[in-house]
């Protein structure tokens, strides 16, 4: 191992929760996926969705679909499918989604437990982030349902007729993009990212930039991502080499926005340690 994954290691066994630690072991030690699967399910609750902190700036245990989302996420992170657990999903988004099939990142219930400080002030909408996501997620997943097949056409009119210059919702659009079935659509996602991509809010393509944002990384996240056509060789390195160097002497890496506590911050580092990682590994920066 390289030292930068040794280092890495010892942080996640020392502080990250067990989905990431378990998601560490699929990545670099081999275990079966089959592990992040069984802790996914663990978030589930009676109506469908995922609640509990799933999303660490958001410790209720109620169902919320950023929740669900970042569960959908972390299974496809592990290459792990259960279609039968993702389609008992979908009732669930069905009843907090409007008409058009578009779900917001939370519903009121959120705010009767701590959220991080910028989630205070937001005003609950349904939109792209996380419809788009979700829909992707659920498209690997294999997934065939109505609210699905709703959602997804919603998301991809808007996308197409009016894309976002919003860094967070382009990037829900290629996770859509990268799962669709339809891949002539597939291909007008891209198109639709490609042209918001630079002027969008929260993106953040200058390397010397400290302010949070989504970097090249975010949406090419391997060297076969289908948004990885839209930078340069230059402007990913330049990227792989920042993050590197911001690993910390403990041996992860840091959050820049204030999480609702100590533990949601740990959980937080855990998360992007291992993003850290899986990118500099996918692009052969660290070797295992």
């Amino acid at each position: 191992m390289s030292d930068i994954l040794v280092k890495a290691r010892s942080f996640m066994l020392t502080h990250a929760r067990l989905l990431e630690r378990r998601l560490f072991e699929v990545r670099f030690e081999g275990q079966s996926p089959v592990v992040v699967g069984n802790v996914v399910r663990a978030y589930q609750n009676d109506d469908g969705g995922l609640g509990h902190a799933l999303e660490p700036d958001i410790r209720c245990p109620e169902s919320q679909p950023l929740l669900t989302s970042f569960g959908l996420g972390a299974l496809e992170e592990a290459g792990y499918r259960d279609v039968g657990f993702a389609a008992s999903i979908c009732n669930y988004l069905k009843s907090v989604s409007g008409e058009n099939g578009l779900v917001s990142f939370f519903t009121e219930s959120a705010y009767q437990s701590p959220v991080a400080s910028h989630w205070i002030n937001y005003t609950i909408s349904p939109g792209l982030n996380p419809t788009a996501d979700i829909c992707g997620l659920l498209h690997y997943q294999g997934v065939e349902d109505e609210w699905l097949t709703l959602a997804t056409g919603t998301c991809s009119k808007i996308l197409v007729e009016d894309p976002p210059f919003e860094a967070h919702a382009l990037l829900c659009a290629a996770r859509l993009a990268e799962y669709i079935p339809d891949k002539v659509m597939a291909e007008n996602l891209l198109d639709a990212i490609a042209t918001a991509l630079p002027r969008a809010r929260f993106f953040k393509i200058d390397v010397s930039s400290e302010a949070y944002g989504l970097t090249p990384l975010h949406f090419a996240r391997k060297p076969d991502s289908i948004c990885r056509p839209l930078f340069t060789q230059s402007q990913i390195d330049s990227h792989l080499e920042v993050l590197t160097k911001h690993q910390l002497p403990d041996g992860g890496w840091p959050i820049n926005w204030k999480a609702p506590g100590p533990s949601s911050e740990m959980e937080w580092r855990g998360r992007l340690t291992l993003e850290a990682i899986s990118r500099l590994s996918d692009y052969g920066v660290i070797k295992v």
